[in-house]
């Protein structure tokens, strides 16, 4: 206990703040957020990455871009964030282990940010920039079909 005590009151003299220290602040807005974006059974871990025992829609929510205070990690089910002005996918999940990702109709220009791996299906048609099945794929390790623009 006193060796935690030490490391927490260490973390709270190099970031001067108590809240930032413990991610009670950070804690917080994630929290909200997620309640915002009527997102359900998740966990915020300690690195305040957000895991999800479930599905993530936020299809047609107004997105310009994820807060900065948002990491999707594992997502149980599916991810969409269709439908929005999105132009970076910074805050999207590392794995989608049971669904499909989503990031159509957004105006993406590349898909840095993008899942590591996609158990389902990637949708990435109708953004700014066309693209290919290879580039998605070298982006993305996908178990199912590419849906992307049809020219």
């Amino acid at each position: 206990m006193r060796a935690r005590f030490v490391n927490e009151h260490i973390n709270f003299e190099k970031k001067r703040d108590p809240l930032s220290s413990l991610g009670v602040g950070q804690r917080k807005l994630i929290e909200d957020w997620l309640e915002e974006m009527d997102v359900k059974n998740y966990t915020i871990n300690d690195d305040l990455t957000i895991d999800v025992n479930g599905s993530v829609d936020l299809n047609d929510k107004d997105l310009t871009k994820f807060p900065n205070y948002i990491q999707f990690n594992e997502i149980f089910g599916y991810f969409d964030c269709s439908e929005n002005q999105l132009t970076s996918l910074r805050g999207c999940p590392r794995i989608t282990y049971d669904g499909y990702f989503s990031c159509s109709h957004n105006k993406l220009t590349n898909l840095d940010f993008c899942p590591e791996i996609v158990a389902g299906s990637f949708d990435a048609y109708d953004n700014e920039v066309e693209f290919s099945e290879e580039y998605i794929r070298l982006k993305c390790n996908i178990k199912g079909k590419v849906y992307m623009n049809l020219g």
